[in-house]
């Protein structure tokens, strides 16, 4: 699974957008499919162009970090919430909550080149990344971005 800063540098290295997009969809296909019983409207991230699901829990190894899993069914959302996680990825849930993805979108120039709805559906699944981290966090308020 490359790591967010090698997804950084391969954008980067990717001039073209329609090579971007083919980055996207190919990261994409390194995102697990959840368990059908998690496929639940609760789990749902409503605002997305697509059906996508999310769920999340503290790792029981007692490294303090928080786990996501989620699934979603077109491969270019697929791709887009695999980076969101990636942004997410190995972090309490207090960096969570206090991890700005404004300064990632914008690094990537995404918040440029994404369609309104995509933008908003980013962000929805982001709110739902910080929600579930809520509950276990020292901190009971977070960032909207």
């Amino acid at each position: 699974m490359p790591d967010l800063e090698h997804i950084i540098e391969t954008f980067d290295f990717l001039m073209e957008w329609d090579a971007r997009y083919q980055f996207l969809e190919e990261l994409g296909g390194r995102l697990s499919d959840i368990a059908p019983e998690d496929k639940t409207e609760n789990n749902m991230v409503h605002g997305c162009a697509s059906n996508v699901w999310i769920t999340g829990y503290m790792d029981e190894s007692g490294s303090g970090k928080f786990i996501y899993e989620a699934e979603a069914e077109q491969p270019i959302i697929r791709g887009l919430v695999y980076l969101v996680l990636q942004v997410f990825a190995s972090k309490t849930p207090d960096e969570i909550l206090n991890t700005s993805f404004d300064k990632f979108l914008k690094r990537l120039k995404l918040d440029e080149h994404l369609s309104t709805q995509r933008h908003i559906g980013m962000y929805a699944l982001v709110q739902k990344m910080k929600s579930l981290a809520l509950p276990f966090a020292e901190q009971d308020e977070f960032e909207t971005t």
